[in-house]
């Protein structure tokens, strides 16, 4: 252990050293220099709260999570259920000494915390209580926050706590690391009265720390055999040798034989050395949790990205490499389309669209129903365009507060708003410079800020909340709304100069209902993507279920299919999907749909019936294409829309 970890070496020197640091202290936040000997441990932490904006003053920390939130969080916590028979042996050992033993998260969150009554009451007037955050951004030097952003053992004693509220006590603690991985899993710490300090404390911490992980191992070794089994049947699934599985911390678990020089390197340990890897390291670092893409234009690569997830946790990632071929434009063989499933006309059609337009710099308007994959389709332009190596920023318009819009946009510089950042904040214009920003649900935009964001698109360049200097941008805007812009425009709610503006090429997604052929390859594509989610065998289905699902309206479109498939992956019997354990709303919602189409269909005339009758075969015979229906039907589309209105067929 290093010295310097160690705060106190004899007891006899507490008295002296909390007076020598409390006048350091004193030094350090009045005059804003170092002191003399103090512990580099201790500076460089000062230092850190310093830029975080945190109040030296400040009596207790500022987070904590509510109860509800708290108890889910030890729930998933395997980490907290491994440390139990350990922390309990200990409790029993250290009773009557005045310590508190605490356990928490690898951000700083107490999961556990016991001691004596008197010393836990001592300790909740700063907020040492179960669910608080000890982060160094929370609660500035302490042992837990400083040993989180550390990674090593570390003692904090009186005065060389940040804020003032932990002035009084002293606190030991130890990092718990994944023994596999070397992720950090949490930390181990003792809490006491500073006048009780002693070096003891720190080597007990670090000792029962070590103990945490031994007994983490065995779950270790489970997790990294199921890492490899999924890499596996990854090999035989997609008969590739181009395959790597990484762990959480991005250490590569196994790889093909043709990788190493597919990525143009040596060894392993130049992975993340080389710079053309960055992008793919970027896009790992933001995804969703769903699949994704990332294309290296140095080395030529596509590089499809699979999150692996056991026990509701991701715990490493698959990465398949295709060298990249020149091609046709075209569904099927443009790699960073073949997230978006679906071969009915109408969604071919849009995607030929957006293939189209994603190579230029025209700003783009994608219209839809909610649910029906307006991110999706944007991320999936983003990474085809020129600007695929630069960020993806999406600001949802909708769930910013009005006041807050224009300073999440446009930015603000120091001092302008009381609570906010004292370094002042880029905006998402400057975040997406050179790349793509997505302004979703832009409908929603106020109609003040519609004129601030017109004059930034015509003038190419933001100007930041309190100042007056212009900020050059180079940004390619996409746009998306679930509503109608025109209507809008009607009612004064949308401004026409920013419509025409944002709508130079208008995508407009297809509902669900309008593409049925593409509802059984999207339910086998959720059912199996949701049982990697949740760590279970993909289920077979019963056939009704398809047939129910295609009877089915989808008012909220992909993301409803989604969330109904995750539910019967969850809760089937057998490992079997039937129409029982679809969610008992959809169910509901299809008995009524039912009864409904029913009661209309009685009502038609023979004539009206046998009309119906050949327009759905005709649907079927054309895949959806609207406009051959109309034409073998003899009339124009407009009258095709109001007869599939008339016999519910859209």
């Amino acid at each position: 252990m290093a010295k310097c970890n160690i705060a106190i070496y004899s007891t006899l020197e507490v008295n002296q050293k909390k007076r020598e640091l409390a006048s350091k202290w004193e030094y350090f936040v009045r005059q804003n220099r170092k002191p003399r000997e103090i512990r580099s441990v201790i500076y460089d932490s000062w230092k850190r709260c310093q830029q975080y904006g945190v109040d030296p003053y400040q009596k207790q920390s500022i987070v904590v999570l509510p109860d509800d939130r708290l108890a889910e969080l030890i729930h998933k916590s395997r980490l907290y259920r491994v440390s139990q028979p350990i922390i309990k042996d200990l409790e029993k050992q250290i009773r009557d000494t005045k310590h508190l033993i605490t356990l928490c998260d690898k951000t700083g969150c107490i999961l556990y915390l016991q001691g004596e009554h008197r010393i836990l009451n001592m300790a909740e007037k700063m907020n040492f209580v179960k669910g608080a955050n000890w982060s160094e951004r929370a609660a500035g030097s302490n042992a837990i926050g400083t040993c989180i952003a550390t990674g090593q053992p570390v003692q904090v004693f009186a005065y060389e706590h940040y804020c003032e509220g932990a002035h009084p006590w002293v606190c030991s603690a130890a990092p718990i690391k994944d023994p596999l991985t070397g992720e950090l899993l949490g930390v181990f710490d003792l809490t006491g009265p500073c006048d009780l300090a002693q070096p003891h404390s720190l080597f007990l911490a670090q000792n029962i720390s070590t103990l945490i992980q031994q007994s983490f191992a065995t779950i270790s070794y489970k997790i990294r055999q199921y890492l490899l089994d999924q890499y596996s049947e990854s090999v035989r699934r997609w008969r590739s040798d181009s395959i790597i599985a990484l762990d959480s911390m991005f250490n590569v678990v196994a790889a093909g034989p043709n990788c190493l020089s597919l990525l143009r390197l040596e060894n392993w340990e130049q992975f993340w050395r080389r710079p053309e890897l960055n992008p793919l390291k970027t896009e790992i670092l933001s995804g969703n949790g769903e699949e994704s893409e990332v294309y290296l234009d140095s080395l030529q690569l596509n590089v499809y990205i699979l999150n692996i997830i056991y026990d509701g946790e991701r715990i490493g990632y698959l990465l398949r490499l295709e060298k990249y071929q020149k091609r046709r434009f075209s569904k099927s063989n443009s790699p960073n389309w073949r997230g978006l499933i679906g071969q009915s006309y109408s969604f071919q059609y849009v995607i030929q669209q957006a293939q189209i337009a994603s190579p230029t710099d025209v700003p783009i308007l994608i219209t839809g129903e909610s649910g029906t994959g307006k991110e999706r389709f944007a991320r999936a332009i983003h990474h085809t365009s020129l600007r695929r190596d630069a960020p993806f920023i999406a600001l949802n318009c909708g769930a910013i507060p009005k006041e807050l819009m224009a300073s999440e946009l446009f930015g603000y510089e120091p001092g302008v708003f009381t609570g906010g950042d004292p370094k002042g904040k880029k905006g998402k214009f400057e975040e997406a410079n050179g790349g793509t920003l997505l302004l979703d649900e832009i409908g929603e935009m106020p109609l003040d800020l519609q004129v601030h964001l017109l004059r930034v698109l015509q003038e190419k360049e933001v100007v930041r909340l309190g100042s007056s200097r212009p900020i050059p941008i180079d940004v390619r805007i996409i746009a998306a709304t679930n509503q109608n812009l025109i209507e809008l425009i009607q009612r004064g709610q949308f401004r026409m100069d920013l419509y025409f503006r944002l709508n130079v090429v208008e995508i407009k997604l297809p509902p669900l209902r309008e593409r049925k052929e593409d509802i059984v390859p999207l339910c086998l594509h959720f059912v199996e993507k949701c049982s990697k989610k949740l760590g279970k065998p993909v289920p077979t289905i019963d056939e009704r279920v398809f047939s129910y699902l295609r009877d089915y309206h989808w008012p909220g479109n992909i993301r409803e299919l989604e969330n109904a498939m995750e539910y019967a992956v969850l809760f089937c019997s057998d490992n079997h999907i039937t129409v029982s354990s679809l969610p008992e709303s959809l169910r509901i919602r299809l008995l009524e749909n039912e009864l409904s189409e029913r009661k209309n269909f009685e009502k038609l005339t023979t004539l009206e019936q046998n009309e119906k009758n050949k327009i759905i075969q005709l649907l079927i015979e054309t895949n959806n294409n609207l406009s051959e229906v109309a034409r073998r039907c003899g009339i124009a589309r407009t009258t095709l829309y109001r007869k599939l209105k008339k016999y519910n067929l859209r």
